[in-house]
């Protein structure tokens, strides 16, 4: 609602190649040709247009991030295929979080497995699958995926952004809770990470788990 900036990445799913990258607001490269002015610059500025958003610019997931919940869930066998939750709408841990289905219309999704739960984004469903992996597994799966890492790209800048996890909340001098595991669990709590870096997590997904650079 009402954006001022953003990014757009666009990738070789197989490769990783980059094939276009941009950010708004953007600047126009002659106005530094011959010096730029104070009021041009202090405009820039104000607009943060200087900043590289798909590489420097770090944002929470959200819902994106649900794949990577799933993957850790399947592979640390802490669900199947086949395994299902009813989602009442309102889950009963912690600060006893809601489904976005439960705020919208105060009904949850019923019976979900992990299908179903990625297709309604059930949050439901992925609180409970990071409250069986603890947020430390998640991290470790977010990593693999080049979340929360630099990817290298031969660009000045770049930001790693951050995984959450045990250590990151230590870092910040507090500690994470159980409420924050839910949280790490649909993309937010401490998870934030560049539109680079999503493009590349989304791409491995895409290509069937093949890493790419």
């Amino acid at each position: 609602y009402n954006a001022q900036g953003g990014a757009a990445v666009v990738l070789n799913v197989k490769t990783g190649e980059v094939l276009s990258m941009a950010s708004y607001p953007d600047y126009n490269p002659g106005d530094f040709i011959d010096g730029i002015t104070q009021e041009k610059l202090d405009s820039y500025n104000k607009q943060s247009a200087l900043i590289n958003r798909s590489i420097q610019g770090t944002y929470a997931p959200g819902s994106i991030f649900k794949m990577v919940t799933a993957i850790a869930g399947l592979q640390e066998g802490k669900v199947k295929v086949g395994t299902t939750f009813y989602d009442t709408g309102v889950y009963p841990r912690a600060h006893k979080p809601v489904c976005w289905v439960y705020t919208d219309y105060h009904v949850g999704h019923g019976s979900v497995n992990v299908s179903r739960a990625i297709e309604k984004s059930c949050n439901y469903y992925f609180y409970e699958v990071g409250y069986r992996l603890g947020v430390d597994k998640l991290a470790k799966y977010a990593k693999s995926f080049g979340l929360g890492v630099k990817t290298g790209i031969e660009l000045p800048y770049e930001k790693a952004g951050t995984v959450a996890s045990t250590a990151t909340a230590e870092s910040k001098g507090e500690k994470m809770t159980e409420g924050g595991v839910l949280s790490a669990a649909i993309g937010q709590s401490y998870n934030d990470f560049t539109p680079l870096q999503v493009s590349k997590y989304i791409a491995i997904v895409a290509n069937g788990g093949k890493a790419v650079n």
